[in-house]
């Protein structure tokens, strides 16, 4: 079954933002944590991206981003 563009966003909102929330404890100099910080960096360009949708906080992207998921 296809979704709208309204529901993909609103799935990928919840599941980066989960997914930062997993690596909170990452930080940049953690040598063995290198592919994890890509990743989280990743995903908070990824979730910077969709906060410019209007319908971003509807459903729960009413944050800054790199304000709670800091690099």
């Amino acid at each position: 079954m296809k979704k709208t563009a309204e529901e993909v966003l609103a799935q990928m909102i919840g599941l980066f933002t989960e997914y930062l929330e997993e690596l909170q404890e990452v930080t940049e100099g953690e040598a063995q944590n290198e592919f994890a910080y890509g990743e989280k960096t990743a995903y908070v360009e990824c979730l910077e991206y969709i906060s410019e949708w209007e319908g971003a906080a509807k459903y729960g992207l009413d944050f800054e981003v790199e304000k709670r998921f800091s690099l």
